[in-house]
């Protein structure tokens, strides 16, 4: 999936691939909406394809990131870095629940998905 940010706009185009469990839905968000990413700069930004399969995670990114899972009260529960072209991640079989999964590549902007534990 790309996404092309217009300002405080933000337009996907998606296209297939293969997924492995189930897909999570990723958003992107700027870490500093009011910064110069947020002022009108036409940058696509690449979103990562991703998917859940038990307790593995499916990804598709080509470049380094820190994955984190947050719960329902704003605390960090698991994070950890992955390096660049990682396919797969086991998390903790002890993580039950619903998460905000992030992946923050860079100071300038982060994915945000849900998973259910």
């Amino acid at each position: 999936m790309l996404a092309l940010m217009l300002g405080s706009i933000i337009v996907t185009i998606s296209a297939q691939t293969a997924i492995v469990g189930s897909s999570i839905t990723l958003q992107v968000h700027q870490v500093d909406p009011t910064g110069t990413l947020g002022s009108g700069q036409r940058t696509p930004v690449l979103i990562p394809t991703v998917s859940l399969d038990d307790h593995t995670l499916y990804i598709d990114v080509a470049y380094d990131f820190t994955l984190m899972l947050v719960d329902e009260n704003d605390d960090v529960i698991y994070s950890t870095f992955v390096p660049a072209n990682t396919a797969s991640l086991v998390l903790p079989s002890t993580l039950t629940g619903t998460y905000t999964l992030m992946l923050i590549p860079n100071g300038t902007y982060y994915f945000e998905g849900e998973i259910i534990r």
